[in-house]
Order: C-alpha cells, then sequence, then structure tokens
C-alpha cells in the first residue's frame, strides 16, 4: 500500500510539472534586451534605440513565422512578407528606409518566470547577439534609431523564439 501511494505522489508531481505553462512578461524581456543593447550603445556614443509599433508587428510576425516551422530564418514563404523590408512595409512601415533584423532562439523551461529569471534571460539574448559579428553589427550601428523585440514559445521544444527589427525612417 505505501508503494501504491509513493508512485500516485510521484505520479501527481510528474504531470503538475509536465503540464506547467511558460509564464513570462515579454514586454519586461523586450525591454531587458533593449536596455541591455541601448546601455552598450551608450558606451559607443550613439543615440538610444526606440521602440516602435511596426517594427514590432514585424519583428513577431517573424517570430510566429519561425515558431511555425521550427528553425530559424530570415526569409519567409509568403512573397509579402519575404524579408524583413518587406514585413515591414507589410505592417505599415513604408517610411522606413533602413532596416536589419535579428533572430534566435533558446531553450527556456516551462515556469512562472520572475523578474530575476526575465533579466537572467534578457542578458542571454544579448549576449548571444553581442558574440556573433552580424547580430552585433545591428546592435551598434548608427544606422538605426528604432528597434523592437518580440517572442514565440514551443512547449514541445521548449524552445523561445525571438526577433528584434532594427530600423529607421526617411527624413523628408
Amino acid at each position: 500500500m505505501k508503494n501504491t501511494i509513493t508512485l500516485l505522489v510521484l505520479f501527481f508531481n510528474f504531470s503538475v510539472l509536465s503540464a506547467q505553462e511558460l509564464q513570462l512578461n515579454y514586454s519586461d524581456l523586450e525591454d531587458g534586451v533593449l536596455q541591455l543593447i541601448n546601455g552598450h550603445r551608450k558606451t559607443l556614443k550613439l543615440t538610444a534605440l526606440e521602440k516602435d509599433v511596426v517594427l514590432q508587428k514585424a519583428a513577431q510576425d517573424q517570430s510566429d513565422y519561425m515558431l511555425s516551422i521550427k528553425k530559424l530564418a530570415h526569409e519567409q514563404n509568403t512573397v509579402a512578407k519575404k524579408y524583413p523590408k518587406n514585413r515591414i512595409k507589410f505592417y505599415g512601415g513604408t517610411d522606413f528606409n533602413v532596416y536589419g533584423e535579428n533572430v534566435l532562439y533558446l531553450t527556456v523551461a516551462p515556469k512562472t518566470h520572475s523578474k530575476e529569471d526575465i533579466t537572467i534571460l534578457a542578458k542571454k539574448i544579448y549576449l548571444e547577439w553581442e558574440e556573433s559579428p552580424p547580430h552585433y553589427k545591428n546592435m551598434s550601428s548608427k544606422e538605426y534609431a528604432f528597434a523592437s523585440l518580440a517572442f514565440a514559445y514551443d512547449p514541445k521544444t521548449k524552445r523561445l523564439y525571438a526577433t528584434t527589427v532594427f530600423g529607421n525612417k526617411r527624413r523628408d
């Protein structure tokens, strides 16, 4: 009887853990990564990047797309959204003349993430891009004045897909 109760307790605990979902404030994560990028830009005497709703929509679209194909990509199959510049235009960003994009995925535990967890995750994302020359170039480019991030999570693989879209607008 004691073994049966122990097995039931273990089964219940495993069921609760396996059913746990990702609870993560994506807005706080975006802010955390942007703060790190802007902190670095400040050391380079560059202006801080501002959030932009069009770039955020383009970033969300790309993160969702990568989630759907289960891999990293800068291109999409849909012609209207094929490249970052197309996605920016698709969401109404016709005044953007310069753009760039960073993508990645990280394995993230399905749990409730505290503010401290989000700070650690933001640092991981930032460091991944900082250590990659093309991604670092986007983060430290003087050409960009705007940037927004977006995320998509796959609970099966525990992958968090992240996209940053950078841009600048024409000055007429």
